[in-house]
Order: C-alpha cells, then sequence, then structure tokens
C-alpha cells in the first residue's frame, strides 16, 4: 500500500483546481477522479452553460490558464459576458487545461473511504489500496440528485432525474413532462421540443423567473456601477456572494442555511427565455400529488389553482435539483461518517473546509451552507482551491520539497 500526504476525490472544476494550487506550492498530492466526467457524462451535449464566460474558468494559482488564454491560443474569439458558452467548448477548455495544470491522469474507481490508526484508506475497484493523511472530497454533484417522494415508485424508463441524460434524442416523438422551474428544467425543456418531442414543463411556483438581458459590453457606466455583475450574476448582493464566501460562513448557522436555500433559487438563463415562452406549455401552481402507470405510460395526478388535473406522459424528466448529504455518499464508511460533525447531513466545516474529523475536507455543495451558495457553482472553486493550498502549505512546509502525483478515478 502506497501512502500520499493528501489525496483528492474527484476531477471537475473543485478537484483540478485545488490540484492546480497544490502543484502551485510543490505539494505532494494525489488527485482521484476522471476529468470532468460529470460534465462530459451526464449533461446533454448540446447544452449551453448558465454562466457568463469570465465566471466558467478553472482556477490555477497564476491564472495562466483561463478560458481568456484558451481562446487566445485556439485563435477563438472571447468576450466577458454577453455571449451563450456551449458545453462542448467549455468541456475542451477543461481538457486543454487539465492538460496543462494537472497532467498524468489515470482512471480508477474509489470503493471506499475509511480510517484506521489515524490514516485514511481509499479502496479502488482494482483492488488497489492507497493511505493517506489527509483527505478532500470534491465529488460534485452526482450523489446529491433529489427525486420527490411521490416519484419514488417510478421504474427507470417511466422517470428520471434531470442529470442523467446526455443523449435525450430516445425522447424524439414522445409524450414528455419536465418537472420544475429552474434552468435544468427550462433547457431540457427547450432541447426535447426542438428535437421534436412534445413537452410540457410542470412548476409549484406561480410562475418562471428569468434572468436579466445581460448586455455585455453595451451596459452603461451607470447601469455597471448600480448593478455590477459578478460571479452568480448582477447586484451588489451578488458580489457579495460570489467574493466573500468566508464573510458568510460567520453567520449563524439557522441564517445560512435559511440563506442558502432560499436565495438564488430556481430560474432561467436570459438566452434560454425566447426559446420557451410562447413555444413550450408551462403549468405553473401545479404539483403532483400521486403517480400511477398504465399501458407504458404514467399518469400525473396534479393539484392546482384551479382544482386537480391529470396528464399522461410517456416518460417525466424530474429536474428537481440536488440535496447534498453525506450519508449520499456510497464511498464514506459509516463509522466515518458517524464520527463527522453535521447538521442534517452536511458537515460543519471550518474556514479551510476540514470537517470535524482532522484531515477530511469537503467542498463544493457539501460546503454551500457554510460559505453561501457560490458553493454549489464551479465559481466557488475560486475561494476553495487557494484557501486549501493555504492550509496545507502553512501545516506541512516540509512538504514544499516533495514531488507532485496525479492519479484519478471515476468522479
Amino acid at each position: 500500500m502506497r501512502t500520499t500526504d493528501i489525496a483528492i476525490i474527484g476531477a471537475g472544476p473543485y478537484g483540478l483546481s485545488i490540484s492546480a494550487h497544490l502543484s502551485g506550492k510543490d505539494l505532494s498530492h494525489e488527485i482521484f477522479g476522471q476529468p470532468m466526467s460529470s460534465w462530459r457524462d451526464a449533461m446533454p451535449t448540446n447544452m449551453i452553460l448558465r454562466s457568463e464566460p469570465h465566471a466558467s474558468n478553472l482556477w490555477d494559482p497564476e491564472r495562466r490558464y483561463t478560458f481568456e488564454s484558451f481562446c487566445a491560443e485556439k485563435g477563438r474569439p472571447y468576450v466577458v459576458s454577453g455571449q451563450p458558452l456551449p458545453l462542448g467548448l467549455f468541456l475542451d477548455y477543461a481538457e486543454w487545461f487539465q492538460t496543462h495544470a494537472v497532467p498524468n491522469v489515470q482512471d480508477l474507481q474509489l470503493t471506499k473511504l475509511s480510517q484506521r490508526d489515524g490514516k485514511f484508506q481509499l479502496e479502488f475497484s482494482d483492488a488497489e489500496m492507497v493511505q493517506a493523511n489527509n483527505v478532500v472530497v470534491a465529488t460534485g454533484h452526482r450523489f446529491f440528485r433529489n427525486m420527490p417522494p411521490v416519484l419514488a415508485d417510478l421504474p427507470p424508463d417511466l422517470c428520471s432525474h434531470s442529470s442523467e441524460h446526455r443523449d435525450l434524442t430516445r425522447f424524439i416523438g414522445k409524450d414528455v413532462a419536465v418537472l420544475g422551474a429552474g434552468q435544468s428544467s427550462l433547457e431540457t425543456a427547450a432541447l426535447l421540443h426542438e428535437q421534436g418531442t412534445n413537452v410540457r414543463i410542470i412548476a409549484r411556483s406561480d410562475h418562471v423567473s428569468w434572468n436579466p438581458d445581460n448586455l455585455g459590453e453595451g451596459r452603461s457606466l451607470l447601469q455597471r456601477i448600480i448593478s455590477p455583475e459578478a460571479g452568480l450574476g448582477f447586484g451588489w448582493r451578488s458580489v457579495a456572494a460570489s467574493e466573500f464566501p468566508h464573510i458568510f460562513s460567520m453567520l449563524p448557522r439557522p441564517l445560512r442555511f435559511y440563506l442558502v436555500k432560499r436565495t438564488w433559487g430556481p430560474s432561467g438563463a436570459w438566452w434560454l427565455r425566447d426559446r420557451v415562452s410562447g413555444r413550450i406549455p408551462v403549468l405553473t401552481s401545479h404539483e403532483i400529488v400521486r403517480t400511477s402507470q398504465s399501458n407504458g405510460k404514467v399518469q400525473l395526478f396534479m393539484n392546482s389553482g384551479a382544482g386537480t388535473a391529470v396528464m399522461e406522459v410517456d416518460h417525466l424528466i424530474a429536474a428537481t435539483g440536488f440535496k447534498p448529504d453525506l450519508r449520499r455518499l456510497p464511498f464514506l464508511d459509516p463509522t466515518l461518517i458517524a464520527r463527522i460533525k453535521a447538521f442534517d447531513g452536511v458537515p460543519e466545516l471550518d474556514r479551510f473546509s476540514e470537517s470535524s474529523l482532522s484531515g477530511l475536507f469537503f467542498v463544493g455543495m457539501l460546503a454551500a451552507p457554510t460559505f453561501g451558495p457560490v458553493m454549489r457553482f464551479m465559481f466557488g472553486a475560486k475561494h476553495a482551491a487557494p484557501a486549501l493550498a493555504q492550509r496545507f502549505a502553512e501545516a506541512s512546509p516540509s512538504s514544499m520539497t516533495r514531488p507532485v502525483h496525479v492519479a484519478a478515478v471515476d468522479r
């Protein structure tokens, strides 16, 4: 069994950014994760990122490998904002970043994380084992899919989560309902409609919220002063959430949990509105209360402002978001989970994202209730990566002279 000082679990935006920052300080570590696998394998191929180009970076300490630098090297035009970013182009950029900043990736799959004699034990599907002094969990969102209980009894051929679909062509010519009023629901419905699927959107809310039009460089100086653009959108509140997560962490826990749950809620990107409004039926103020199956179709029984309604479709896609919870991470040993101080499945973290179990760190969605909604987005890696690099550099100054090892497993 080999030993490493720091093991990063996950090779998405957070894992890659953290690895790049550790490498910048010559800190010995290994990163475990198939690069960007959730983005490559679980998002529609024709998807467009909700984030603007300036907020769609991965993060290295010297800022050599920004999306702007990628565009310059590849001879592509770059604008700060106001230009929707296709998923395919972003993945090309992420591969370029990984090649330059986090090379030599190997594909392994983590099956169990436990602890023995003060050391973390990582077990992989190929029977290889690694021992680590510190572990950073950066596994993204895929383990946290939220499926409403009312849909729990429906089989996968009739009901699925929006994050399960890279290829939507299986629904061509079908009747499909999409549940939810956020970006994932609205964009999934738009892609379905544009390929010839008969689709409807079902939403509990009484309206669909749309982000304001982004005029990019066309915004006046006064507009930029009154409502500056930040990583999470427009306005000074967005600036605060995007740039000061450690101030957010100082708020009382009940307030932090409330703000994360109630702010930056379901909404659609400005460039998506014309693809949905007036083109796709949107049933607002509708709540599914019961389902049944008949002849290969699913019946949806709903309460609405006008009474009850029934809809029959070939398939229901639940774009119902994600609920971070330690207990949903299948590789975490139950005895390890029991030793982590948590509230409703969310670990309590210090300012460096370290849990109550010394040496175990969590970033991304599991850190959002501590550092704010920015950690639900890849923009949060901007803060997590340098903070962890600082923490490890201060704790292990001797590791500055040790070599860096980079490996990977399925995220």
